[in-house]
């Protein structure tokens, strides 16, 4: 089955068309991106902005003509932590699904720590042992580990690159004292 995976996250938003076959590997087909960077486009309220909302509906009327001229039988759409966080995250998607008949499914963090885990598990095999999977986003780091198909331990935390830089490191190059302030906040 051909299969588009749509991923907004914090900082890029992605489309990936995938040969999906049960218990198989998937195989790539075929892969569009755009950088959004979704952690800039927040007001004072943590609301995404209205153009970050146009932008991304956007990517989606793309990605959904690419998928047709693909052949995608079926399109699987979530987003991150960047709309899982902004105060309005819930109202943009709903709109776009409205417009664009695209439900984009706010992962939780734990499901989008877990799914990274089996997707890494797929991808290197049962050969492959114990794991330990580290996804460090613009708005997340999600930590898996595990020996099996579903992760022993996994965990999102708010510490995305992109997120941490923009609320701890104001300067640039960042001062001594802002980097020893954020070192002690990721501990």
């Amino acid at each position: 089955m051909r299969l588009g995976v749509l991923d907004v996250g914090s900082n890029t938003v992605h489309l990936l068309v995938v040969d999906a076959h049960q218990g198989a590997r998937p195989i790539p087909a075929f892969s569009h991106k755009a950088e959004l960077h979704f952690g800039e486009h927040l007001d004072s309220a943590n609301r995404l902005t209205e153009e970050c909302a146009l932008q991304l509906r956007a990517f989606v009327d793309e990605a959904l003509r690419i998928a047709e001229d693909k052949g995608v039988h079926e399109m699987l759409a979530f987003a991150t932590s960047a709309v899982r966080d902004a105060a309005n995250g819930d109202e943009i998607l709903s709109k776009i699904e409205a417009q664009t008949q695209v439900a984009i499914r706010v992962l939780p963090g734990s499901d989008e720590s877990r799914l990274t885990f089996l997707a890494a598990r797929r991808w290197f095999g049962w050969s492959s042992g114990r794991m330990l999977v580290i996804d460090i986003g613009g708005g997340s780091l999600e930590i898996a580990a595990g020996l099996d198909e579903d992760p022993a331990v996994a965990v999102s935390l708010p510490l995305g690159a992109g997120r941490l830089t923009r609320e701890m490191l104001p300067g640039d190059p960042p001062s001594h004292d802002d980097v020893r302030r954020l070192r002690r906040h990721v501990r």
